[in-house]
């Protein structure tokens, strides 16, 4: 009889608001369950010909050489084997103290070849000598768009793409600094509750550019020295002045690229940015997941708590990031570090608040600047993926990272508000291109998707905030659907209220502009999807 191989490897923070921010776990589920099940439900492999067959086969294999089928056998954290260049890796036991954290186990079982490329250093590469276990057998030749991919990643290579400009990284910190010292004058020239708005505003846009830069550091984009990105960028420009823990961050976002809207064979999230039930759920998939009928009320009006759900991340995030400083297993060293950074933004936030403000003001300033920054943050966060594919099929790197993600036009706003990440794709294919180089390989990265049929999603701010919503709502609507048709009859007007959010969710903002521009018009979505016939 089949069994799962289910394996949770513990976390400090899951998604945007797992959990209510307490933690999640990772779900690493065996893809070799439906193979076990269709094998059962085939006579004919459990015939004794088909077993002497099977031993015949693999009796011709010759020594050091694996197949395919034999690796994917080694699909969880305990029993981990990956495929890297056609050479098979045991990383099981390496796992544990991999530098980078569980993602390891994101490829249990599978080629790991692009996604090991993309995140380590020349370096990485004489860490595999010790744990090399064979070739892989007959192995499939690459394909077309995979070979094109790696031509590209060469050829910017070659080009000098990855090498950063430091004085672009220089103007940056500089500019960070003088909207941190904008925010305190402000309140150090007027204590007014308007001045104290502003100046909260100010302060919160201070924290979200802290955390592009960060971002630029821990990718390993600005400079060559490893240990001076960590430190720099995720002490000082993480921890102490946005208020993250490095290690944390690291941790959920290096999974978050390995795995990218990805779920398992039951649909529970790997991606831990998705996995935000009982608030989120970001598809039907995930939705029949949730069976607690409180659960799923909750989510039947998700849509109407998405927006407070934005201001209130930043609260979940520092939770998250205190009690992974606290908890999570690392070098004495780097917990003392990660502790004193992070006391350190607390005692420089809440001083600064309460030696220039009356403590009225002092604690509104505090208390607003913390919701504007999880607004700030968040928003970008999930337009760059929600609402795209979400999945549960294995498919190569570069089809995983083009259909889960989405862009947003590039413009001297949009670079600046999202910090380069308004090129998630190009990103998402490159983590160590320097920022300030993305919209130069933009345009091989859509001719290459032109090339092999994959959609390159790319549109305005405003438009992709309601493709958003959109998805939450249609999962909003499946969920009250499911509930009943235990319904009242009063309940054709809340269907009425469903189509019309539906509707408006399409109204395109072009806030960049400073004006609102209402674009009203009909969308047929859900009555094409047959949900609203009755």
């Amino acid at each position: 009889m089949a069994s799962s191989t289910t394996t949770a490897v513990k976390q400090s923070s899951g998604g945007l608001w797992s959990k209510w921010g307490t933690g999640s776990n990772l779900s690493f589920v065996s893809r070799k369950e439906q193979q076990q099940q269709q094998q059962q439900s085939s006579p004919e492999a459990s015939t004794p010909a088909a077993q002497q067959e099977k031993s015949i086969s693999r009796e011709s294999i010759p020594e050091g050489f694996l197949t395919v089928e034999e690796v994917s056998k080694h699909d969880n954290p305990s029993d981990c084997w990956i495929v890297i260049n056609d050479k098979v890796y045991d990383v099981s036991a390496f796992g544990k103290t991999h530098p980078g954290g569980p993602v390891i186990f994101t490829q249990a079982g599978r080629d790991a070849t692009d996604s090991f490329k993309v995140f380590h250093s020349a370096k990485a590469w004489q860490f595999l000598q010790d744990l090399y276990i064979g070739d892989l057998y007959n192995a499939e030749p690459v394909s077309e768009l995979v070979k094109d991919y790696r031509d590209l990643r060469t050829a910017f290579m070659r080009s000098q793409l990855f090498k950063s400009s430091k004085m672009y990284y220089v103007t940056k910190c500089v500019t960070n600094f003088a909207i941190l010292a904008a925010s305190l004058a402000v309140i150090a020239w007027s204590q007014t509750y308007l001045a104290v708005l502003c100046s909260s505003f100010l302060l919160a846009l201070f924290w979200q550019q802290c955390g592009w830069l960060s971002h630029d550091f821990l990718h390993h984009q600005v400079t060559e020295n490893r240990s001076l990105n960590t430190y720099f960028g995720g002490l000082f420009w993480g921890n102490f002045a946005q208020g993250y823990s490095v290690g944390w961050w690291k941790t959920k976002h290096n999974v978050h690229h390995a795995a990218t809207n990805e779920c398992d064979d039951k649909y529970q999230p790997i991606d831990p940015d998705i996995d935000t039930v009982p608030l989120l759920a970001w598809s039907k998939e995930i939705l029949a997941t949730v069976d607690d009928q409180f659960f799923r009320s909750i989510i039947s009006v998700q849509h109407l708590l998405f927006f407070p759900l934005l201001f209130l991340a930043r609260f979940s995030w520092l939770h998250s990031s205190w009690a992974h400083a606290s908890n999570f297993e690392m070098p004495r060293y780097m917990r003392w570090a990660e502790k004193a950074s992070l006391l350190g933004h607390y005692g420089a936030s809440i001083g600064a608040a309460f030696y220039i403000l009356p403590i009225p003001q002092a604690i509104c300033w505090l208390f607003l600047s913390q919701l504007f920054c999880g607004a700030l943050l968040s928003i970008v966060f999930v337009i760059s993926h929600n609402g795209m594919d979400v999945y549960n099929d294995p498919r190569d790197f570069v089809t995983a990272q083009v259909t889960s993600t989405r862009n947003i036009e590039g413009n001297f706003f949009n670079d600046w508000f999202t910090g380069g990440l308004n090129r998630q794709i190009e990103h998402h294919l490159f983590p160590s291109l320097p920022r300030h180089n993305l919209a130069k390989v933009a345009p091989h990265v859509k001719a290459l998707c032109a090339k092999h049929g994959l959609h390159y999603e790319e549109l305005s701010l405003g438009t992709g905030v309601c493709r958003v919503f959109n998805r939450l709502v249609e999962v909003a609507y499946a969920a009250k659907l499911e509930q009943g048709n235990s319904t009242r009859e009063g309940d054709s007007n809340l269907d009425f209220l469903f189509l019309m959010l539906h509707t408006f969710s399409n109204i395109r903002l072009h806030a960049f502009k400073f004006q609102l521009q209402l674009i009203v018009f009909s969308n047929h979505r859900l009555l094409q999807l047959g949900d609203l016939q009755n």
